[in-house]
């Protein structure tokens, strides 16, 4: 019998097409993508391209639709709409203080865990061995998620998967800070998740197993709406940790705040990516 491809062929299950990633796999790196591309500042980018390109055939058409990229572009780096947009988020969030926990504690099926969400990781450029490190928004995590851990007395469960260019999940990082510079032992550690939506159904297996199914949760106030949806819809009571608002009121009427910055260009993605992860979590049947 011939070898080489044909021998490839008969060793894959024949449900999954030759010579392709698996579907499941396909499909997160589609999510991935399309993301990229809808988000600012790809999206209104893109747009005002396919405007350009519209110009010659369609020159009205195209030159509103480059105009509505720019303008997008410009109004999606301000302070005035990464406060809108982040203040819709958070706008229900309240820190958890010690008399609510106390009060929910005290109540019938109390938490039994916090559960710490991973917020993403980063190598250092091209040194060998390069070294891994928490992205700062996990760095924030990992530390709110020690204080609520220290508060409660309660054990910790660490989630995160482990990104392509890392050796180790963002899991283990969070572990490794948590005990060595926190004190803080970690039960649990969750490193296959993708996304918010495994973080919760990876973690309530983990937990369930145990008999838990009430949880501390602790992520960024911003996130945190989509993050109680998803691990509510895994089976798990959750009382809400939020940390780290990065809203506030808009300065609608302040001419400053309507120039853009980097680092509302980073909050407005933020922003957007939650409110279009609600949505495609939602058409998916998440939650």
């Amino acid at each position: 019998m011939p070898q080489g491809p044909f021998k490839l062929l008969r060793s894959r299950p024949l449900t999954a097409p030759p010579f392709f990633p698996e579907p499941d796999l396909d499909f997160f790196e589609l999510k991935r993508v399309l993301r990229t591309l809808l988000l600012p500042p790809a999206g209104p980018l893109l747009m005002a391209l396919i405007g350009v390109l519209l110009l010659r055939r369609w020159p009205r058409a195209g030159a509103r639709m480059a105009l509505a990229g720019i303008v997008f572009a410009w109004l999606l780096s301000t302070p005035v709409m990464a406060d809108f947009l982040v203040g819709h988020l958070e706008r229900d969030q309240r820190p958890l203080d010690a008399a609510k926990l106390a009060s929910v504690r005290a109540g019938p099926n109390p938490p039994r865990a916090v559960v710490i969400l991973g917020g993403g990781a980063l190598r250092d450029g091209d040194f060998s061995p390069g070294r891994e490190h928490l992205h700062g928004r996990t760095l924030e995590r990992v530390m709110a998620g020690a204080q609520v851990a220290r508060i409660s007395g309660l054990p910790v469960l660490v989630t995160g998967g482990r990104p392509p260019w890392l050796k180790h999940s963002e899991a283990e990082l969070m572990r490794r800070v948590l005990e060595s510079e926190l004190s803080r032992k970690v039960r649990w550690l969750e490193d296959d998740s993708r996304d918010t939506e495994e973080n919760a159904r990876f973690s309530a297996r983990l937990l369930k197993k145990d008999g838990i199914d009430s949880i501390i949760l602790v992520t960024h106030a911003y996130h945190m709406p989509r993050a109680v949806k998803s691990f509510e819809a895994a089976g798990l009571k959750v009382l809400a940790a939020p940390h780290d608002w990065k809203g506030a009121q808009p300065a609608w009427l302040d001419p400053s705040d309507w120039v853009p910055s980097a680092l509302d260009v980073e909050t407005v993605w933020l922003a957007t990516h939650e409110l279009l992860g609600d949505v495609w979590y939602r058409l998916r049947g998440y939650f």
